[in-house]
């Protein structure tokens, strides 16, 4: 059973974070990294989900939520090859 509210709680922190424009500042590539630092430690050790807490984000930092690939051309959060499995 996954952590719902856990996810979403982080999804609202993201756009907290983004509404501030914490982001602005940030490279990509190191953006990248601090989000996929953060969804490993609230998939591993808090049972969170990547998808729910990347709603609405995926595309901003070019991530996909599956698989979590440098994607600029995601179709609702997904990479061309996570849609195909």
């Amino acid at each position: 059973m996954s952590n719902h509210s856990g996810s979403y709680m982080l999804n609202e922190v993201i756009e907290i974070l983004d509404r501030h424009q914490v982001f602005a500042g940030i490279e990509k590539t190191t953006t990248q990294t601090l989000i996929k630092e953060i969804l490993e430690m609230a998939t591993n050790k808090y049972d969170c989900n990547q998808g729910e807490i990347l709603e609405g984000h995926a595309q901003q930092f070019n991530l996909c939520y599956y698989c979590l690939a440098d994607d600029a051309n995601l179709d609702d959060g997904l990479c061309v090859t996570c849609l195909g499995d």
